[in-house]
């Protein structure tokens, strides 16, 4: 009565993910750098965006999650892949922090080197994973469509 019936196709449906998988990207990144400027510009302690950083950690890594395993789209990586992923992120890490806080002492390795090192290990891991577990999800669905 108020609205013109609407006919959604399978077009439309993917176009309407597309744009909104599109949206939270952007959210997320201005939500990341209202964080960084609010620590880095205004100088805010770290403790008082706590709940900007829970809430952006969620966003994000529940969207790539939810993306690997119920879309299946995102690629897993080889051996290779994973290996100069690693490495790439950890330069970026080691020299963002070295230019920031400078050489750190090696009494305090578990607060400096530990998170630069095994932090990119672990996040390609968990991806490797999930993307695994997404792959196999699609293709038991595509054998029981066969069947």
């Amino acid at each position: 009565m108020f609205f013109h019936k609407m006919t959604i196709d399978e077009r439309t449906r993917s176009n309407t993910r597309y744009a909104a998988a599109i949206w939270l990207g952007v959210t997320q990144l201005l939500l990341a750098a209202v964080v960084f400027y609010r620590l880095h510009v205004l100088g805010q302690a770290d403790e008082e965006l706590r709940d900007f950083q829970a809430v952006l950690a969620i966003s994000i890594f529940g969207n790539l999650a939810l993306q690997l395993i119920l879309g299946g789209v995102m690629p897993r990586p080889t051996w290779r892949g994973a290996l100069v992923s690693y490495l790439v992120l950890t330069f970026l890490i080691v020299s963002v922090c070295l230019l920031i806080y400078g050489w750190p002492d090696a009494s305090r390795w578990t607060n400096t080197w530990l998170p630069a090192l095994l932090g990119p290990a672990l996040l390609i891991g968990a991806y490797a994973l999930v993307a695994y577990l997404g792959q196999r999800r699609i293709e038991r669905q595509i054998e029981k469509l066969d069947q």
